[in-house]
């Protein structure tokens, strides 16, 4: 096995058995300030702490190589204040890495700390190999992470990973075609309409589940409670079918095609609903002065939203007591504004509130995004959310397409989800 560690833009292949100590002196060629684009909260630099923690780390990964500077940065932040903490750093193909961290997890000779997806967690805790970081983490240290993504993070009463960073759903906006921000679904829809002139289309919005499912959580309704039991066949269940039906309203709709991304990229459209790691693809196509992330503006029942999905830190169930506090540590300064600011500084999205933008801004994509997905909706992780995925693009397609009552259409999708629920699940034995 062999560690991967990034040494000022070098990727050097050392044995897993020497570890290396990130406590040399910083290089002039490595950020140590927050980014242009952002401050960090003014707080006091702690004081080095030689000699009181110890301990080694091993952190598992699958980042593409412009990320693993932030990552580096972040270990070289912590290390200048614990410098006997050391680091065994290890990169794994992403399609490798979640089955590896299981089974080498059961035969003790997993890493410490795994960055992977939220939707790992449930798995990974229902098979035993990760720790309940409710007992692990204290209030002050979640605090500053933004909401949604900390609720995403959490199964079945049980905080399964923090995260490191997100994504999620948000509203872009070409401001060639669109100059204005709506504050209202109804002026969004009169702004798309007046923009829409020759071959540009004022806005193209996407119904499809993944993308459109957070706004019944944005107008009150709920998809299913805590045990994956549906709650969407009801009347604000019948609010968002309206809602989706209103996206007429400000031009053509979009069901399960890449045609509002494609139409959007070359600078026909003004407003689209689409993920944020599609960010510097729509930038690099119209331009990053023409691309903005708008707030979810709000409707007649309440508020558009779109899903927060983090991206997780898992804490393994094998992590050694001596290694506890190290690891707390290491936690609660990812959390920092320092060490989230280099994860902006290469294009991530970081997971707290508290990193503030200048009226300055030339690269305000991260800020706006940030905003955006402070009044998202936390992706469900439960396993259930495969059935519903289909389940309601099914009636949302039922509705739009083959012209069937709502009502039906979700009574339909309501049935068919129990009918999968119940076979999925295992039955108890007399």
């Amino acid at each position: 096995m062999f560690v991967l560690i990034s040494i000022l833009g070098w990727t050097i292949s050392i044995p897993a058995c020497n570890l290396q100590r990130f406590n040399e002196p910083k290089s002039t060629s490595i950020a140590t300030s927050s980014p242009a684009f952002l401050t960090m909260e003014q707080n006091p630099s702690p004081s080095p702490t030689e000699g009181i923690i110890q301990g080694t780390i091993s952190i598992w990964h699958s980042w593409e190589e412009k990320d693993r500077a932030a990552l580096d940065q972040i270990i070289r932040g912590f290390s200048e204040i614990n410098p006997n903490v050391f680091f065994d750093v290890l990169y794994i193909p992403s399609e490798d890495i979640q089955t590896r961290f299981e089974v080498e997890t059961r035969e003790g000779t997993g890493p410490t700390l795994l960055i992977g997806p939220a939707e790992w967690g449930p798995g990974f805790l229902d098979n035993g190999v990760i720790e309940d970081l409710n007992q692990f983490l204290i209030d002050p240290i979640l605090a500053p992470i933004n909401k949604p993504a900390l609720e995403a993070s959490k199964y079945r009463n049980t905080l399964v990973g923090f995260p490191l960073t997100i994504q999620g759903i948000v509203l872009f906006r070409n401001k060639e075609i669109a100059t204005l921000r709506p504050s209202s679904f109804e002026e969004l829809a009169i702004l798309a309409q007046s923009s829409t002139q020759g071959e540009d289309i004022g806005a193209i919005l996407e119904r499809s589940y993944f993308f459109s499912g957070a706004h019944l959580n944005g107008i009150g309704g709920e998809w299913m409670d805590s045990e994956g039991i549906p709650e969407f066949n009801n009347q604000r269940g019948l609010a968002w079918m309206e809602l989706l039906r209103q996206f007429e309203e400000a031009g053509p709709p979009n069901f399960l095609t890449d045609q509002d991304v494609e139409f959007f990229k070359s600078g026909r459209v003004g407003w689209i609903i689409d993920g944020t790691w599609n960010i510097q693809m729509l930038a690099d196509s119209i331009g990053s002065d023409n691309l903005a992330i708008d707030p979810w503006p709000s409707c007649d029942e309440g508020l558009l939203s779109g899903y927060v999905i983090p991206e997780n830190i898992y804490l393994s169930s094998q992590i050694v007591d001596d290694n506890q506090e190290a690891v707390r540590k290491f936690i609660e300064y990812s959390l920092s504004p320092e060490a989230q600011s280099f994860l902006a500084e290469v294009g991530r999205i970081p997971s707290i509130n508290s990193l503030q933008t200048t009226s300055q801004d030339k690269n305000s994509l991260i800020a706006q995004a940030m905003t955006a997905l402070a009044g998202g909706t936390p992706y469900p992780i439960l396993p259930e959310l495969t059935i519903y995925n289909i389940n309601i693009d099914i009636a949302i397609q039922a509705v739009f397409v083959d012209g069937i009552q709502p009502e039906q259409a979700l009574q339909s999708a309501e049935t068919a989800i129990l009918e999968e629920l119940q076979e999925s699940r295992p039955t108890s034995t007399p």
